[in-house]
């Protein structure tokens, strides 16, 4: 009797038009707002080469616009000579249209008065305006995590490995389905997505939070566990 050899089906590939839609929305979008064109288009030109999608406004009013008109951003830097130059009313505005999205402010501040007003007003974190590009994306990171940027904050010196990227909407509604132990096919139905597209995001969020699995993963997400890179934000 000829013997059964057992052979793992290979995991179809995903289409061309699925793998497009997860690529398009793989890197987080950064809605950088300043007064300054130059300003804005070196933070554009810079947060690009760290892997995020950004466009630039010279008032918190234009984004109101485009938040009004149903576009999405995964954060959102505000940027001044200085904080007290920076409208709180405007602040408070943003952060009641769009309460989900953190606020970074990038600005110099005389006392911390002025900072204080900044974050009472609905802002996530400050910096100060010559802070570093890695000081920058260190503190989105640690925002999209959920964490703030006090002022005086600076990310560790040292760390065991670069900090892991953020998620974008789309991924972190993946991956709170993810840890409420949906399988990929009950996730495309909840997100209105195609399983291919679903396990396209799957892939994309265990290598930004380098995990091994969909299983620590989830683990990340109900903070049971974080990827060693995390610990360092």
């Amino acid at each position: 009797m000829p013997s059964l050899e057992l052979v793992e089906e290979a995991e179809p590939a995903a289409a061309p038009s699925a793998t497009r839609e997860a690529e398009a929305e793989e890197r987080p979008r950064l809605a950088i707002v300043d007064p300054s064109r130059l300003r804005r288009d070196c933070l554009k030109l810079a947060v690009a080469g760290e892997g995020w999608r950004a466009t630039d406004m010279p008032a918190v009013r234009d984004l109101l616009r485009r938040l009004t008109r149903g576009e999405v951003f995964d954060a959102v830097v505000i940027g001044g000579a200085s904080c007290a130059a920076i409208d709180a009313a405007q602040v408070a505005r943003l952060a009641a249209a769009a309460p989900l999205v953190p606020i970074l402010v990038a600005a110099d501040w005389e006392n911390d008065r002025h900072a204080e007003r900044i974050l009472a007003a609905g802002a996530c974190g400050v910096l100060p305006a010559n802070a570093s590009l890695q000081m920058l994306v260190s503190a989105l990171a640690r925002l999209c995590s959920g964490a703030s940027v006090p002022p005086g904050w600076a990310p560790p010196e040292t760390v065991p490995a670069p900090a892991p990227r953020a998620l974008t909407r789309r991924q972190r509604e993946v991956l709170a389905l993810i840890s409420e132990g949906k399988s990929n096919k009950l996730i495309a139905a909840a997100l209105a997505l195609s399983e291919d597209t679903v396990k396209a995001h799957v892939k994309q969020i265990i290598r930004r939070l380098a995990v091994a699995n969909r299983t620590q993963a989830a683990l990340v997400a109900t903070g049971v566990g974080r990827p060693p890179q995390a610990q360092a934000l």
